[in-house]
């Protein structure tokens, strides 16, 4: 701001008070009896001011750190995340794809877990089914689940994140087949690795309808099976409450649900994105 802005501004709040609160002695400004009785009583104010503006700045610079579970960011974030950059390349996003165990120290958090903080605000963000997939070849060679007993069954197993996941037995207890062993099989601390080796011809894997989808829309992965089980998984959204104050935070929350409804999940779940535990 020059010196003459300074001086208008000056003059503008001079005009409004009615009272002179500088006065200028060799080229120096000094406060009048008036200025010297106002600044204590707006100093506190103007400080607050300026430090809530800094603040402001400094959020904007800052990228919104966003954590996801690692098979989730590679097979439905990350293949969608550019057209959240083409709407919005101002906005500077770091995903972090570690098992989160303090979800407070991220802005946003995308998990299947819920948590229960009072600092924490969780919504529900989407859910999915599962179901067999495997690689184009084996199709025609599974044409009902007890086909699968000829077939290596992929597993997820492992970490804790995983302990809450349906299994192999489950999905097979729902459909009614009880002569395999559901067991058998090689298993794999995230589910990104099961998928990757059915991509690769080597078995069976459990699949999330939501994680597959641009697997099976290009080719990578089929659904042998059309056979339906009530298996399902939910997603949240988990945040500190003060994350909606960063700029960013609103965007990519409305290009989350956005991205959601592009995909059918608004028609395909009874709850809408937003929902509140």
């Amino acid at each position: 701001m020059t010196n003459a802005a300074v001086s208008h501004q000056i003059k503008q709040l001079e005009d409004h008070l009615g009272k002179k609160l500088f006065i200028r002695r060799n080229n120096q400004l000094a406060l009048t009896d008036a200025g010297d009785n106002y600044l204590p009583r707006v100093r506190d104010a103007l400080r607050a001011i300026e430090q809530a503006t800094d603040l402001l700045m400094d959020t904007a610079d800052a990228p919104l750190r966003v954590a996801v579970p690692p098979t989730f960011g590679a097979k439905w974030l990350v293949p969608r995340l550019y057209r959240f950059f083409n709407q919005h390349p101002h906005v500077r996003v770091e995903v972090s794809t570690a098992d989160v165990q303090d979800h407070g120290q991220f802005d946003l958090c995308i998990d299947d877990r819920q948590v229960n903080a009072p600092n924490l605000r969780v919504e529900w963000f989407t859910s999915t089914d599962f179901f067999p997939v495997s690689n184009a070849a084996l199709q025609t060679a599974i044409r009902m689940p007890q086909d699968l007993a000829a077939h290596t069954l992929l597993h997820e197993r492992g970490g804790r994140h995983l302990a809450h996941h349906p299994t192999w037995q489950q999905w097979l207890d729902e459909v009614g087949v009880c002569q395999i062993n559901a067991t058998r099989g090689p298993a794999f601390s995230e589910a990104l690795m099961a998928l990757q080796a059915a991509i690769d011809g080597q078995g069976v894997a459990l699949g999330q309808g939501i994680l597959v989808e641009y697997d099976i829309a290009a080719g990578r992965l089929v659904r042998p099976l059309a056979t339906e089980a009530s298996l399902r998984l939910s997603y949240y959204l988990i945040h500190p409450h003060e994350a909606v104050e960063h700029p960013g935070f609103a965007l990519f929350r409305q290009w989350l649900a956005d991205e959601v409804a592009r995909s059918g999940g608004r028609a395909r779940n009874q709850q809408m994105p937003g929902e509140v535990f």
